[in-house]
């Protein structure tokens, strides 16, 4: 009776809310028998979210609120999967703030940026760390949504979320005190898009603290240290990167949570793909494995995009059981088509012929040429479009998420990467004179020659599993292996001026000099010390016996530190063509560090090139960049061994990163100057060399970042160890964050699959 006491109250006051409305549906009633439990409750979902009249500039999302889920729980009520088995729901709306308008049931952003305010807000703020599960359609890109909240001080808070990769996705995160709005940002591109709310959750404090415990106990540490100092942010970054992602190894049971079904007729109405006229030339050998054949044709025929036709060379290999599932195949399906050699019909390909190479037993998700069509619809310039892809065994298990980055030409110099879903224009194989049989039988040497002659603005990646293997493999991601690429030295070093910042710590300039001098193998180069005020009687002395030397040069620049205008007047007191930016905590290990730099920064299409640089421990300080880890930006693969290998090969590797860290940067003065140099203005000390490798990178160069440049870094021992960074530099970040969050969001070369609190590559 006391339980049933409790529901009536809450079922009241929820009715009593005006912001609420409740809902009742019998959840029995509207499963479909023959469909699966877990389809089943993801459809009654989705016919909540789709029953509704709402008002005209709001969509409203199912959530489950924590109380209802408490109560139900002490009534015994069925709750699974976060859908509480009883009669009465809450919704949550979604109101159009800004950019956006309702458009025949989703959303269309009209300007960017565009928000959708969560209402009512309370549902939110009433807890401190929550889960939020949300959705958005699979035609749309799987951006990271960005959630914003303002306190009663309007102080605003904006994080990036996880990317909706398989429909749906999750973020934990803390509800600052006093939060007055929360607003969510799901889109940075204009157009029709789907998005909604599934479920918020209350976390329970006590179990992230005990999940970080297991996961990181370094991190959990950083967190109770941030906490007593009183710095709020900072603890609460640290316990999410304690509790980090899913490790890849953990793939199955992510996609069995966050995995949902299509929904073609409402929430993944496609915007393109019905209209577009592009047809799928999938070329496949027949090779002798019959039981996979089964599942790769019954992948095809379930295509939501019917306009393509499967080519099937019979090997020597091909067993009598796999032609016949063929020839039976073919017969009640004109798509399907055997030949003796790959013969695509009309010499003069229309420019919507696209080819793509199928493996018997490997399988194309039901929406995966719908999804190819619509990115020709929208670009029908491409010439080369790659999607994501995982791997399936014999016992049903999923593993081996490949989580690409978009175009990295540098990269798949040294990776070829794209593996498949691979789609090529089949007019511009015929410029390149490839024709399908080659095509079939040297894939990836067709694809170097067409690439060779491709500019970067002709390659689409689409951000969706649109490919399985069938393999038992676990190492899908570290292959294939980096190859060997000749490296050309030139012929003429051009002049280097190294450019280090300083003040007092004379045994660590005295180090990182000893370095460039002793041990840097490079024929032409100088160094200006800019003195930010040294006062220390070593320091003053070191610094007069280096003015005696002609190949060096000291600026005293007095004040408050300002590492933007420190590293701006060191480059304009020289002429040198090749500028290098050093942290007076550098340590130079080995002779090549510049040469190496210099080869990639003298390239046309690269800005700054960022070394490899250590811990004095040997482990990994800087390996890139990653903007949104951390909420802003981030260096991938800290603190991991110096011999690792990295997702993909990317620590073996010269490869694209978005940015790079000015401890040790190259890059050619031209460049430097286009974009004004370092902001000091904005960015005196905090995230100027994000925002400088930013500027280069709407320049439409490719910053770099290599390992055959290797340097030991004594992180900040000139400025030190801030005991609550973003409250001393909250004016630097905020500056940051509204020049640059649209980026923050949405890093080329990090998957928006992947976890932006594990420095290494987690699931999101």
């Amino acid at each position: 009776m006391r339980c049933l006491f409790q529901l009536g109250r809450l079922v009241a006051a929820l009715r009593r809310r005006p912001q609420l409305e409740a809902c009742a549906l019998n959840l029995s009633q509207q499963r479909q028998p023959e469909a699966d439990p877990g389809a089943s409750r993801e459809q009654d979902r989705n016919d909540l979210v789709n029953s509704g009249h709402y008002p005209k500039a709001t969509l409203t999302a199912t959530i489950l609120v924590s109380q209802v889920r408490r109560i139900s729980k002490s009534c015994n009520l069925s709750c699974s999967n976060g859908i509480v088995e009883m009669p009465e729901f809450c919704k949550v709306i979604l109101q159009v703030e800004n950019g956006a308008q309702t458009f025949t049931g989703t959303f269309e952003a009209v300007s960017l940026p565009c928000w959708l305010r969560v209402e009512p807000a309370s549902v939110l703020t009433r807890h401190k760390w929550i889960l939020l599960r949300y959705s958005s359609g699979f035609f749309d890109e799987p951006d990271r949504p960005l959630i914003r909240f303002i306190t009663s001080d309007n102080k605003i808070f904006i994080q990036p979320m996880n990317g909706t990769l398989l429909g749906s996705a999750e973020w934990i995160g803390r509800v600052p005190d006093d939060t007055v709005s929360v607003s969510i940002s799901p889109t940075k591109h204009l157009g029709r898009f789907s998005f909604r709310i599934d479920l918020i959750e209350p976390v329970s404090l006590l179990n992230l603290l005990r999940r970080g415990l297991a996961t990181d106990f370094g991190w959990m540490f950083w967190a109770l240290r941030s906490k007593l100092l009183n710095s709020k942010q900072e603890a609460w970054q640290a316990l999410k990167y304690a509790i980090g992602g899913t490790p890849l190894s953990c793939y199955d049971q992510w996609h069995a949570r966050l995995a949902r079904p299509l929904d073609l007729n409402s929430f993944d109405q496609p915007k393109n793909s019905n209209n577009s006229t592009a047809h799928f030339h999938l070329l496949m050998f027949l090779d002798g494995n019959s039981r996979g054949l089964q599942h790769t044709l019954q992948s095809l025929q379930a295509q939501t995009y019917p306009k393509w036709t499967l080519h099937a060379e019979v090997t020597a290999d091909a067993e009598p059981t796999e032609l016949l599932t063929f020839l039976l195949a073919a017969q009640s399906d004109e798509r399907i088509r055997e030949c003796n050699q790959i013969d695509l019909g009309a010499p003069r390909p229309s420019e919507d012929e696209r080819l793509a190479i199928l493996h018997v037993g490997d399988e194309l998700s039901e929406y995966a040429l719908s999804a190819m069509a619509q990115q020709i619809a929208e670009k029908p310039y491409l010439v080369l479009q790659y999607s994501d892809e995982d791997a399936i065994d014999d016992n049903g298990l999923l593993h081996s998420p490949v989580l690409k980055p978009d175009w990295s030409p540098t990269f798949y110099e040294a990776i070829p990467y794209l593996g498949r879903l691979t789609c090529i224009s089949r007019l511009a194989m015929q410029r390149e004179d490839i024709t399908g049989a080659e095509f079939l039988r040297a894939e990836v040497e067709a694809i170097d020659r067409l690439l060779a002659h491709t500019d970067p603005a002709y390659i689409g990646h689409v951000r969706r599993i649109l490919y399985r293997r069938r393999s038992s493999s676990a190492n899908l991601a570290q292959r294939p292996r980096p190859k060997n690429i000749q490296i050309h030295q030139l012929e003429d070093w051009p002049e280097v001026s190294i450019v280090i910042p300083t003040r007092n710590h004379s045994r660590l300039l005295k180090d990182c000099i000893r370095g460039i001098v002793e041990r840097t193998d490079y024929p032409n180069l100088n160094v200006v010390v800019v003195d930010n005020g040294s006062t220390e009687d070593t320091s003053l002395e070191y610094l007069a016996k280096l003015e005696g030397d002609a190949r060096f040069r000291i600026l005293t620049r007095p004040g408050p530190f300002n590492y933007s205008s420190l590293c701006n007047d060191g480059a304009k007191c020289t002429e040198a063509p090749i500028l290098a930016f050093l942290n007076n905590d550098i340590v130079i290990r080995e002779s090549g560090w510049l040469k190496e730099m210099v080869r990639l920064a003298r390239q046309p299409r690269v800005g700054v090139v960022g070394a490899k640089l250590l811990f004095p421990d040997e482990r990994i300080q800087h390996a890139g960049v990653v903007l949104g880890m951390g909420g802003i930006a981030g260096h991938i693969y800290r603190r991991s061994q110096i011999s690792e290998a990295g997702y993909m090969h990317q620590l073996e590797v010269t490869r694209e990163s978005f940015a790079v860290t000015a401890a040790c940067i190259v890059l050619q003065r031209t460049k430097f100057e286009a974009v004004g140099g370092f902001d000091a203005e904005n960015l005196p000390v905090d995230l100027n060399d994000i925002d400088l490798c930013l500027r280069i990178s709407k320049q439409g160069w490719f910053n770099l970042w290599t390992p055959k440049a290797v340097l030991t870094h004594v992180q900040s021992a000139t400025r030190g160890n801030e005991r609550d960074p973003f409250e001393l530099y909250r004016q630097e970040r905020t500056y940051f964050s509204r020049r640059w969050m649209e980026d923050v969001r949405n890093d080329p070369f990090f998957h928006s699959g992947l976890s932006l609190f594990s420095h290494w590559p987690h699931l999101g």
